[in-house]
Protein backbone atom coordinates (compact mmCIF):
# COMPACT_ATOMS: atom_id res chain seq x y z
CA UNK A 1 0.00 0.00 0.00
CA UNK A 2 1.17 3.58 -0.59
CA UNK A 3 2.94 5.52 2.13
CA UNK A 4 1.78 9.09 2.69
CA UNK A 5 3.74 11.65 4.70
CA UNK A 6 2.28 15.04 5.59
CA UNK A 7 4.86 17.54 6.83
CA UNK A 8 3.44 20.62 8.54
CA UNK A 9 4.92 23.56 10.43
CA UNK A 10 2.73 23.25 13.54
CA UNK A 11 0.11 20.92 15.05
CA UNK A 12 -3.29 21.65 13.42
CA UNK A 13 -1.87 22.60 10.01
CA UNK A 14 -2.53 19.03 8.88
CA UNK A 15 -6.14 19.17 10.02
CA UNK A 16 -7.44 22.01 7.88
CA UNK A 17 -5.18 21.33 4.88
CA UNK A 18 -5.19 17.57 4.30
CA UNK A 19 -7.23 15.77 6.97
CA UNK A 20 -9.90 14.61 4.54
CA UNK A 21 -7.36 13.08 2.19
CA UNK A 22 -5.55 11.51 5.15
CA UNK A 23 -8.79 9.97 6.39
CA UNK A 24 -9.66 8.56 2.97
CA UNK A 25 -6.13 7.22 2.50
CA UNK A 26 -6.13 5.54 5.91
CA UNK A 27 -9.50 3.94 5.15
CA UNK A 28 -8.01 2.60 1.92
CA UNK A 29 -5.19 0.96 3.87
CA UNK A 30 -2.42 3.48 3.20
CA UNK A 31 0.28 4.01 5.81
CA UNK A 32 -0.19 7.67 6.79
CA UNK A 33 2.19 9.73 8.90
CA UNK A 34 1.99 13.35 10.03
CA UNK A 35 5.02 15.23 11.37
CA UNK A 36 4.86 18.73 12.81
CA UNK A 37 8.26 20.39 12.57
CA UNK A 38 7.44 22.77 15.44
CA UNK A 39 5.28 22.01 18.47
CA UNK A 40 3.52 25.38 18.33
CA UNK A 41 4.66 26.41 21.80
CA UNK A 42 4.31 30.16 21.22
CA UNK A 43 0.59 30.17 20.59
CA UNK A 44 -2.25 30.95 22.96
CA UNK A 45 -3.70 28.14 25.08
CA UNK A 46 -7.48 28.51 25.05
CA UNK A 47 -8.06 25.68 27.53
CA UNK A 48 -5.81 27.05 30.28
CA UNK A 49 -4.05 23.70 30.60
CA UNK A 50 -0.53 24.88 29.80
CA UNK A 51 1.16 27.66 31.73
CA UNK A 52 4.56 27.55 30.02
CA UNK A 53 5.76 27.21 26.43
CA UNK A 54 7.22 23.78 27.22
CA UNK A 55 3.92 22.56 28.65
CA UNK A 56 2.05 23.96 25.66
CA UNK A 57 4.42 22.19 23.28
CA UNK A 58 3.73 18.87 25.00
CA UNK A 59 -0.01 19.53 24.97
CA UNK A 60 -0.12 20.44 21.30
CA UNK A 61 1.83 17.35 20.29
CA UNK A 62 -0.60 15.23 22.32
CA UNK A 63 -3.44 16.92 20.48
CA UNK A 64 -1.73 16.14 17.18
CA UNK A 65 -1.60 12.50 18.24
CA UNK A 66 -5.31 12.59 19.04
CA UNK A 67 -6.12 14.16 15.67
CA UNK A 68 -4.05 11.50 13.90
CA UNK A 69 -5.88 8.75 15.78
CA UNK A 70 -9.18 10.18 14.51
CA UNK A 71 -7.82 10.15 10.95
CA UNK A 72 -6.20 6.70 11.13
CA UNK A 73 -2.73 8.20 10.79
CA UNK A 74 0.41 8.10 12.93
CA UNK A 75 1.97 11.19 14.49
CA UNK A 76 5.68 10.92 13.79
CA UNK A 77 8.31 12.40 16.10
CA UNK A 78 8.55 16.16 15.99
CA UNK A 79 12.03 17.72 15.85
CA UNK A 80 10.52 20.53 17.95
CA UNK A 81 12.17 23.34 16.08
CA UNK A 82 11.22 26.73 17.52
CA UNK A 83 7.73 27.98 16.87
CA UNK A 84 8.10 31.23 14.95
CA UNK A 85 11.76 30.48 14.29
CA UNK A 86 11.70 28.29 11.19
CA UNK A 87 12.84 31.00 8.72
CA UNK A 88 16.59 30.77 8.55
CA UNK A 89 16.82 28.00 11.14
CA UNK A 90 20.06 26.06 10.50
CA UNK A 91 18.48 22.71 11.35
CA UNK A 92 15.30 22.98 9.30
CA UNK A 93 16.51 21.39 6.07
CA UNK A 94 18.19 18.52 7.91
CA UNK A 95 15.06 17.88 9.99
CA UNK A 96 12.91 17.76 6.86
CA UNK A 97 15.36 15.53 5.02
CA UNK A 98 15.58 13.16 7.98
CA UNK A 99 11.79 12.89 8.20
CA UNK A 100 11.47 12.09 4.50
CA UNK A 101 14.26 9.51 4.68
CA UNK A 102 12.78 7.84 7.77
CA UNK A 103 9.25 7.62 6.37
CA UNK A 104 10.21 6.82 2.75
CA UNK A 105 6.87 8.09 1.43
CA UNK A 106 5.45 7.44 -2.01
CA UNK A 107 3.50 10.68 -1.66
CA UNK A 108 4.55 13.75 0.32
CA UNK A 109 2.28 16.67 1.19
CA UNK A 110 2.95 20.06 2.71
CA UNK A 111 1.59 23.59 2.54
CA UNK A 112 1.97 25.49 -0.71
CA UNK A 113 4.11 28.49 -1.63
CA UNK A 114 1.58 30.84 -0.05
CA UNK A 115 1.63 28.94 3.25
CA UNK A 116 -2.20 29.19 3.23
CA UNK A 117 -2.03 32.72 4.65
CA UNK A 118 1.61 33.79 4.44
CA UNK A 119 2.80 32.69 7.90
CA UNK A 120 6.62 32.90 7.89
CA UNK A 121 7.00 29.41 9.40
CA UNK A 122 4.72 28.01 6.70
CA UNK A 123 6.71 29.65 3.93
CA UNK A 124 10.02 28.46 5.41
CA UNK A 125 8.86 24.86 5.66
CA UNK A 126 7.57 24.94 2.10
CA UNK A 127 10.97 26.05 0.86
CA UNK A 128 12.77 23.43 2.95
CA UNK A 129 10.56 20.60 1.71
CA UNK A 130 11.14 21.63 -1.90
CA UNK A 131 14.90 21.79 -1.33
CA UNK A 132 14.96 18.40 0.39
CA UNK A 133 12.93 16.71 -2.34
CA UNK A 134 14.98 18.23 -5.13
CA UNK A 135 18.16 16.89 -3.51
CA UNK A 136 16.91 13.29 -3.60
CA UNK A 137 17.90 10.98 -6.46
CA UNK A 138 14.50 9.28 -6.40
CA UNK A 139 12.10 11.75 -4.79
CA UNK A 140 8.54 11.05 -3.74
CA UNK A 141 5.72 12.80 -5.53
CA UNK A 142 5.21 16.14 -3.82
CA UNK A 143 1.85 17.85 -3.45
CA UNK A 144 1.10 21.25 -2.00
CA UNK A 145 -2.18 22.00 -0.23
CA UNK A 146 -3.97 24.79 -2.09
CA UNK A 147 -6.98 26.97 -1.40
CA UNK A 148 -9.29 29.27 -3.38
CA UNK A 149 -8.17 32.88 -3.85
CA UNK A 150 -9.27 35.12 -1.02
CA UNK A 151 -10.39 32.31 1.29
CA UNK A 152 -7.60 32.92 3.79
CA UNK A 153 -7.49 36.73 3.39
CA UNK A 154 -9.30 37.23 6.75
CA UNK A 155 -6.72 35.04 8.50
CA UNK A 156 -3.94 36.92 6.71
CA UNK A 157 -5.30 40.18 8.10
CA UNK A 158 -5.69 38.69 11.57
CA UNK A 159 -2.05 37.56 11.53
CA UNK A 160 -0.56 40.77 10.12
CA UNK A 161 1.55 41.43 13.26
CA UNK A 162 3.57 38.22 12.71
CA UNK A 163 3.79 38.29 8.91
CA UNK A 164 6.68 40.74 8.73
CA UNK A 165 6.90 44.41 7.81
CA UNK A 166 6.40 44.32 4.93
CA UNK A 167 4.90 40.80 4.78
CA UNK A 168 6.92 38.27 2.80
CA UNK A 169 3.81 37.56 0.76
CA UNK A 170 1.28 40.09 -0.51
CA UNK A 171 -2.41 39.17 -0.12
CA UNK A 172 -3.01 39.01 -3.87
CA UNK A 173 -0.74 35.95 -3.99
CA UNK A 174 -2.91 33.89 -1.65
CA UNK A 175 -4.67 30.90 -3.20
CA UNK A 176 -5.01 29.40 -6.66
CA UNK A 177 -7.79 29.62 -9.20
CA UNK A 178 -7.45 26.07 -10.50
CA UNK A 179 -5.72 23.27 -8.58
CA UNK A 180 -3.99 20.37 -10.29
CA UNK A 181 -5.92 17.81 -8.25
CA UNK A 182 -9.14 17.85 -6.27
CA UNK A 183 -10.13 15.28 -3.64
CA UNK A 184 -13.84 15.27 -2.71
CA UNK A 185 -14.04 14.75 1.05
CA UNK A 186 -17.72 15.17 1.91
CA UNK A 187 -17.87 11.53 3.03
CA UNK A 188 -15.27 12.26 5.70
CA UNK A 189 -16.10 15.89 6.43
CA UNK A 190 -17.22 14.94 9.93
CA UNK A 191 -13.90 13.17 10.50
CA UNK A 192 -12.00 16.25 9.33
CA UNK A 193 -14.01 18.44 11.66
CA UNK A 194 -13.35 16.06 14.55
CA UNK A 195 -9.62 16.15 13.75
CA UNK A 196 -9.68 19.95 13.86
CA UNK A 197 -11.57 19.77 17.17
CA UNK A 198 -8.82 17.55 18.61
CA UNK A 199 -6.57 20.64 18.62
CA UNK A 200 -8.75 22.09 21.35
CA UNK A 201 -6.08 24.26 22.99
CA UNK A 202 -6.13 26.34 19.79
CA UNK A 203 -9.92 26.70 19.61
CA UNK A 204 -11.81 29.48 21.37
CA UNK A 205 -14.69 27.80 23.17
CA UNK A 206 -13.62 24.43 21.77
CA UNK A 207 -15.43 25.19 18.51
CA UNK A 208 -13.60 23.72 15.46
CA UNK A 209 -15.14 26.42 13.28
CA UNK A 210 -13.35 29.02 15.45
CA UNK A 211 -9.93 27.92 14.23
CA UNK A 212 -10.11 30.68 11.60
CA UNK A 213 -12.36 33.68 10.95
CA UNK A 214 -15.98 32.81 10.15
CA UNK A 215 -16.68 30.76 7.04
CA UNK A 216 -13.19 29.42 6.36
CA UNK A 217 -13.50 26.01 8.04
CA UNK A 218 -16.93 25.38 6.50
CA UNK A 219 -15.42 26.06 3.07
CA UNK A 220 -12.77 23.38 3.67
CA UNK A 221 -15.18 20.48 4.17
CA UNK A 222 -16.18 19.73 0.58
CA UNK A 223 -12.93 19.30 -1.33
CA UNK A 224 -9.22 19.41 -0.69
CA UNK A 225 -7.10 21.00 -3.40
CA UNK A 226 -3.52 20.22 -4.30
CA UNK A 227 -0.83 21.50 -6.64
CA UNK A 228 1.82 19.20 -8.07
CA UNK A 229 5.43 20.22 -7.54
CA UNK A 230 6.33 18.35 -10.73
CA UNK A 231 3.75 17.83 -13.45
CA UNK A 232 5.57 14.64 -14.44
CA UNK A 233 4.22 13.04 -11.26
CA UNK A 234 0.60 13.46 -12.34
CA UNK A 235 0.46 10.02 -13.95
CA UNK A 236 1.26 8.28 -10.67
CA UNK A 237 -0.53 10.61 -8.26
CA UNK A 238 -3.87 11.12 -10.00
CA UNK A 239 -4.82 7.40 -10.05
CA UNK A 240 -3.92 7.05 -6.37
CA UNK A 241 -6.09 9.96 -5.29
CA UNK A 242 -8.87 8.96 -7.66
CA UNK A 243 -8.94 5.48 -6.15
CA UNK A 244 -9.56 6.95 -2.70
CA UNK A 245 -12.90 8.23 -3.89
CA UNK A 246 -14.14 4.73 -4.75
CA UNK A 247 -12.92 2.79 -1.71
CA UNK A 248 -15.38 1.95 1.11
CA UNK A 249 -16.09 5.18 2.93
CA UNK A 250 -14.99 7.26 -0.08
CA UNK A 251 -17.17 9.33 -2.37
Amino acid sequence: MPRLLVLVPHPDDEAYSAAGTLALAARAGWHCTVIAVSAGECGECHTGEAATPAALADLRLRELGAACTVLGAVAGPSPRLPDGGLPGHPGLLAAVSDAITACAPDLLMTLGPDGAYGHPDHLALHRAVVAAVEALPDPPALLFAAFPPGLFRPQYERCRPILGNPPALQPDRLGVVTPDLRVPITAVADVKLTAIAAHRSQLPGGDPHALFPPGIVAALLGEEWFILHRQVDRHRVAPLLSALQTTPGGT
